[in-house]
């Protein structure tokens, strides 16, 4: 049970976030949704994933004067390199370039924004100011790139605990709120319910969760632009040594969550996922719709905690920007068209995670408490974890989903423990970092 004491902190840092929400909101543009002063027409471009083309199709659909072209593509997830290989193209060539492009790496605007690419325009003056105020600060920092705002933020993507309240209730197991509780309560599930899981280490962006919430310095990027790179640092190697039994015996699985073979062991009407620490958007794109986890189940609990250090989180896992071309000939109805699908009143409905434009979050977040599909209302911690992000990660020009899949993952599938494998994840990191044009720091 948690102390007076802290009780009393974790509420203010609700409140207090709820505050800032609440705020912004005000602040920002109107509920209703707002678009550029300037009439928007003519014709565009737009590249989009599938999960933002139904926000793209509403565009076209409420902006007749605009003839969009739509082009649905594998959004660059999970560190795929489309992207870089088509702007190198279209400016080898001199033409092609979409006016739109949303990606599902947060980190892509950083080399977008850079030569060779050299594609991002800046957004002020093409997205209202006032949308721009909406947004909470740290994702406007990570579309900032030396100086410029590159990028708007479709959805914010910060960690919380999902939990599963009938299992947990059913199997007389209290919340945990420290990485030490959820640990051991991990080691006591494989012993007295095997099957059962706590989280899982097996995506491509598994070492954002974990790593990044344990304050890792794998992708701190230094005042001189250098990069810091240090997987044997003690906040690296204490998170390891906590996860290796749990992946050991089976709590955390290095298993991917899309798999089929995943839903099909821990998904479905006898749910196995009795804890997982992952992204707002697991909310019902993963739970209900990729898992099919029975509604009742899953609600959201606190960002955990490293012993009595102060609650942090992990941020960007996922959400994904809208970035603009500085070649675009029509960058009225380009800066239009992502002010609508971030802004508009639809979004409380098509969005797959936490929207970062305030008004879209505010709205979007009494909707998901309504939800019967929850045991109880997640809002609240979803809200509090948006201000509880560890700034020490920093977006880079190269991914890194790669290098964690491929060194790391492979490995832990093969009966490696993590820690065994922190200095070749260094390794490889500061080799893609080098190969990128960084100054890597590894102390």
């Amino acid at each position: 049970m948690l102390s007076k004491r802290k009780f009393l902190f974790l509420s203010l840092v609700v409140v207090t976030a709820v505050s800032a929400l609440v705020a912004a909101s005000v602040g920002g543009a109107n509920a209703t949704g707002g678009s550029s002063k300037a009439a928007a027409s003519g014709a565009i471009t737009v590249w989009v994933d599938a999960v933002r083309l139904p926000a793209a199709q509403k565009y076209i659909k409420t902006h007749p004067k605009v003839k969009v072209k739509l082009v649905t593509y594998d959004g660059d997830g999970n560190g795929a390199t489309t992207l870089q290989a088509k702007i190198q193209l279209w400016n080898r060539v001199g033409k092609g370039w979409p006016d739109v492009i949303f990606t599902e790496q947060a980190n892509d605007p950083v080399w977008m924004a850079s030569k060779p690419f050299d594609y991002a325009a800046p957004v002020n003056g093409l997205v209202p100011a006032k949308i721009l105020k909406g947004i909470p600060a740290p994702s406007r920092a990570q579309c900032t790139v030396n100086g410029r705002e590159i990028c708007v933020q479709d959805n914010l993507a910060q960690t919380v605990l999902w939990y599963d309240k009938t299992l947990m209730n059913k199997f007389g197991y209290a919340v945990p709120t420290t990485w030490q509780q959820w640990a051991a309560l991990g080691e006591k599930v494989a012993k007295e319910h095997p099957g059962y899981i706590i989280g899982n280490t097996g995506d491509s962006y598994s070492h954002w969760v974990y790593l990044w919430a344990g304050q890792c310095p794998l992708s701190q990027v230094l005042k001189n632009g250098s990069v810091r790179i240090n997987s044997g640092q003690s906040h690296c190697t204490r998170m390891a040594s906590l996860l290796d039994p749990l992946i050991a015996n089976g709590a955390t699985p290095p298993e991917n969550i899309f798999t089929p073979a995943f839903a099909q062991k821990y998904g479905g009407a006898d749910p196995k996922v009795l804890m997982m620490p992952g992204p707002t958007w697991y909310a019902k794109d993963v739970f209900s719709g990729t898992l099919k986890i029975p509604a009742g189940h899953m609600t959201a609990a606190m960002p955990l905690r490293w012993n009595n250090e102060a609650p942090i989180t992990t941020g960007q896992v996922g959400g994904g920007p809208w970035v603009i071309s500085r070649h675009s000939k029509n960058s009225t109805a380009a800066g239009d068209f992502v002010t609508y699908v971030m802004s508009a009143p639809f979004v409380k409905d098509t969005a797959p995670g936490y929207p970062s434009y305030a008004p879209a979050a505010v709205r979007w977040l009494t909707k998901l408490g309504k939800d019967p599909y929850f045991a109880s209302n997640p809002a609240k911690p979803m809200i509090a974890a948006s201000a509880l992000v560890w700034k020490g990660w920093s977006m880079v020009t190269y991914p890194d989903q790669p290098v964690w899949s491929n060194t790391v993952v492979t490995q832990l599938v093969g009966g490696k423990s993590l820690t065994s494998q922190m200095p070749a994840l260094g390794d490889e990191l500061a080799k893609a970092a080098q190969a990128a044009g960084y100054k890597v720091v590894r102390k």
